[in-house]
């Protein structure tokens, strides 16, 4: 952006048209609520990764929050994230998942072949940290993992915000209890 009030804008424009509601809240609600309709993506698109992770126990959230969180801007070159960025203002939030699902689809060989959590996590880090060349992600990401539509995002969005907020509720009451029995 040119100037600050454009980058303000362009800011507001991301937070209210493009990414999902309540993503920024205190309770980082629509976040959670991404990283399940992620978890339900990575199980269709990729259901070897997803079955084997699930065998592993690994919850795919420990590296896709951050992506989700902060649109891949600290995990992917600056290059890199710059075209998903572009492609995200041009297409809307589904282009975050199409990302993160080519990353997973990228590395599925080696990510079938972990036996730990952590390795998981390496293999993935060292995967963004050297995705210098955009076209490679986002090749992978609009041709291998098939065509998403904003609508079947958001139905599944909405299949999942409620079971989200019930457990942020029972987790705020867990907590409030927890003070009660401090005092």
């Amino acid at each position: 952006m040119k100037t600050e009030e454009d980058a303000f804008w362009m800011l507001a424009v991301l937070l209210e048209n493009v990414l999902v509601n309540d993503c920024y809240t205190n309770n980082l609600s629509g976040c959670h609520v991404e990283q399940r309709v992620f978890k339900d993506l990575l199980a269709k698109k990729c259901p070897r990764i997803a079955a084997h992770l699930e065998a592993l126990e690994f919850d795919v959230s420990l590296v896709a929050t951050e992506w989700f969180l902060c649109l891949f801007s600290k995990s992917l070159p600056s290059e890199t994230t710059l075209r998903v960025w572009d492609v995200l203002f041009y297409e809307g939030a589904k282009v975050l998942f199409h990302a993160a699902l080519a990353i997973f689809m990228m590395k599925e060989d080696e990510l079938l072949l972990t036996h730990q959590v952590g390795d998981i996590i390496n293999i993935l880090q060292r995967t963004t940290h050297h995705l210098f060349d955009p076209d490679e992600l986002l090749t992978v990401a609009f041709d291998k993992i098939g065509f998403m539509t904003t609508n079947t995002i958001s139905k599944q969005r909405k299949k999942q915000e409620p079971e989200v907020m019930k457990e942020l509720d029972e987790r705020l009451r867990r907590l409030n209890s927890l003070r009660t029995d401090d005092k």
